[in-house]
């Protein structure tokens, strides 16, 4: 082929590409497609902003985990400084006395803890060596296979207990600065919420009439969620508490506060709790009560909870049961202990706010400044 011959068939391969894209250009997608398509690529930049926002967050988590949990708590315990001020207690009284009544009780039950515990050890070492000797003696009769296995077991605990202390000191620098960060935080929330959440009202955005509504929503979610959860922690410690006194376990008020109190830790709170419980059986009583209290503490913990904790929360965050149970196991998988606590308020006070912007006309294509205040 010639060279003039090249060029011509060159000059016709780009000539026929223009006319390929001009007709690209020109192609009529059908409506559906077209939205769909606008759809799809918001829906993928809202996921990738939401991906480097939680990204961002996951940096500072250990600074970001006080402030939420601070907020939630203030925005629970807000009305009952809000009582205290009307009976003419200065605010920032009432909210440090707040704050010591709560930290007063944490105090008390640590030490309820701590106190059975002592006083029971002897007692349940007894008891878990008595059931190694017991299991030795079945597998090899004449032996000390018993004493040796309470050897091993006492060695595992010594090894466990040195890791714990070990971790424990070396995260007991984060730790307390958490805690005295989200201590400050919590007693300035209290203190200033109402100029606070009317700064935030007015430098959002958005009409301060709508922000109100949104952030009275979200403040109700949780105050619900809270509702819910005194709730499922008194049938909880009701159902243990009755149980240890109708076995004969002592301290069966102790096993009923602890119960109360770890049920608002989801998860974490029952299984500590019910191993208290359980441990505190097997010292007094022996095996077959301790395995009688399990069953007790496992039926409080898993079927009768799981029964009444989608209504519970259902009827004080004014959600469906089964929006409360998706979203409750949705946010555990997702973000743990953190996301079972805030997935169901979260998810009511989304859709409370998403029904306020939709009654504002925000996505009917009116900007909210247009509606009336």
């Amino acid at each position: 082929m010639s060279e003039e011959g090249a060029e011509d068939a060159a000059h016709a391969a780009r000539r026929a590409a223009t006319a390929a894209t001009r007709e690209l250009v020109h192609l009529r997608l059908p409506p559906w497609l077209r939205t769909l398509g606008t759809a799809a690529w918001l829906v993928v930049g809202i996921a990738v902003l939401v991906g480097i926002a939680l990204t961002l967050l996951a940096g500072v988590t250990s600074l970001m985990i006080p402030l939420v949990v601070a907020a939630v708590l203030a925005a629970i315990l807000v009305p009952a400084v809000d009582r205290l001020e009307r009976w003419h207690v200065p605010r920032w009284l009432a909210a440090a006395l707040l704050l010591l009544v709560g930290l007063s009780i944490l105090v008390v039950v640590a030490v309820v803890v701590l106190r059975v515990l002592i006083d029971q050890s002897q007692d349940i070492w007894l008891e878990v060596t008595a059931g190694l000797d017991s299991a030795g003696d079945e597998l090899d009769p004449g032996s000390d296979r018993g004493a040796h296995l309470a050897t091993v077991l006492a060695s595992a605990l010594r090894a466990l207990l040195v890791g714990a202390l070990g971790s424990a000191l070396f995260s007991v620098t984060a730790l307390l600065v958490g805690i005295v960060l989200g201590v400050f935080v919590l007693l300035f929330l209290l203190k200033d919420w109402k100029p606070i959440t009317t700064w935030s009202t007015h430098h959002a955005g958005l009409p301060p009439r709508l922000v109100s509504e949104v952030l009275d929503g979200t403040v109700r979610a949780f105050r619900g969620y809270a509702l819910g959860l005194t709730e499922l922690g008194a049938m909880n410690s009701a159902v243990v508490g009755i149980g240890a006194l109708a076995l004969g376990v002592p301290a069966a008020g102790p096993i009923a506060l602890v119960t109360f109190i770890a049920s608002y830790v989801p998860y974490f709170g029952a299984v500590l709790a019910g191993a208290f419980a359980v441990v505190v059986a097997l010292g007094a009583q022996g095996l077959p009560v301790a395995l009688a209290m399990l069953a007790i503490v496992l039926l409080a913990n898993t079927t009768i909870q799981n029964l009444f904790e989608p209504f519970a929360f259902g009827r004080s965050l004014r959600l469906h049961p089964l929006v409360v149970l998706v979203a409750t196991t949705a946010g555990t998988l997702l973000f743990r202990v953190m996301g079972a606590i805030l997935a169901a308020p979260l998810t009511s006070a989304f859709l409370n706010a998403l029904r306020v912007l939709r009654e504002a006309g925000l996505f009917d294509g009116a900007t909210p400044s247009d509606q009336p205040s």
